[in-house]
């Protein structure tokens, strides 16, 4: 009879100290939870603080694809010479594609216009017609924020034709005869080459403006052998074998 007593008694125990066992084991478990949260709590805040230091480095940068969109726009200084009066001007525009932000394979389309009064022989020369340029810059700026230096090469090519007229008339020096000086189209062509350092500039989202200096160089010309023009479309005044230029540029990224 003495050891079923003692059975009873183990077990009045164990349910006694069953709830305390089973609250245990649940604080337990609820302070492992609470521990796993705080962990990744803990590890999201990192995450977000890092990402934030990361932009902070990174700002004003974009990512860079091999390509990475295009452009088109105008150059304003044409206008400008047209509005104030100049005897030479263009209108130009142009489109690039962006390359690794490194590369911009570049083309150059307008028209020069060209009229002209002589000072020493009292002529008049007049020209218009269309040019094209073709090429590529580098970008040298280490940052990918759209602000750029560039340097590149452009080649450039106008067929055209010109007029030259004197003022007074030729006079024959033996029959005295006078007959007057008027040469309407004239052929012409030229090709040159030109080395271009740009800078440009971000001012909204997709609009940009950028400005260059040139100097050009002829690879060869034809025309007439009554007289050279005086402006060649695209190219600029003739009076030497190499020629300064510059642009003002508007562009949009598209």
């Amino acid at each position: 009879m003495k050891k079923p007593l003692k059975n009873r008694l183990a077990c009045a125990m164990l349910l006694l100290i069953c709830p305390f066992a089973t609250t245990e084991a649940q604080n337990v478990k609820q302070t492992a939870t609470d521990g796993a949260e705080a962990a990744d709590t803990t590890l999201t805040v990192g995450d977000a603080v890092n990402e934030a230091i990361a932009k902070a480095k990174g700002k004003g940068e974009k990512k860079i694809y091999f390509i990475n969109g295009a452009a088109v726009g105008a150059d304003f200084v044409g206008f400008a010479m047209k509005a104030l009066g100049s005897d030479w001007r263009h209108m130009e525009v142009l489109g690039r594609i962006n390359i690794l932000d490194r590369y911009f394979p570049i083309a150059e389309l307008g028209i020069g216009e060209g009229d002209h009064e002589g000072r020493d022989i009292e002529n008049h020369f007049k020209v218009r017609a269309p040019y094209f340029r073709v090429g590529a810059d580098y970008n040298f700026s280490k940052k990918h924020n759209a602000n750029r230096m560039m340097a590149g090469l452009r080649y450039g090519f106008s067929k055209y034709t010109y007029d030259l007229e004197a003022a007074e008339p030729l006079t024959d020096p033996v029959w005295h005869a006078t007959q007057p000086f008027q040469l309407h189209d004239l052929d012409g062509r030229c090709h040159w080459m030109e080395v271009v350092f740009s800078l440009e500039t971000r001012i909204w989202t997709i609009v940009h403006l950028g400005w260059d200096i040139r100097i050009k160089a002829k690879l060869s010309q034809k025309h007439s052998p009554v007289g050279e023009p005086w402006y060649i479309p695209g190219y600029g005044k003739t009076a030497s074998s190499t020629a300064w230029g510059g642009s003002f540029k508007l562009l949009f990224d598209i």
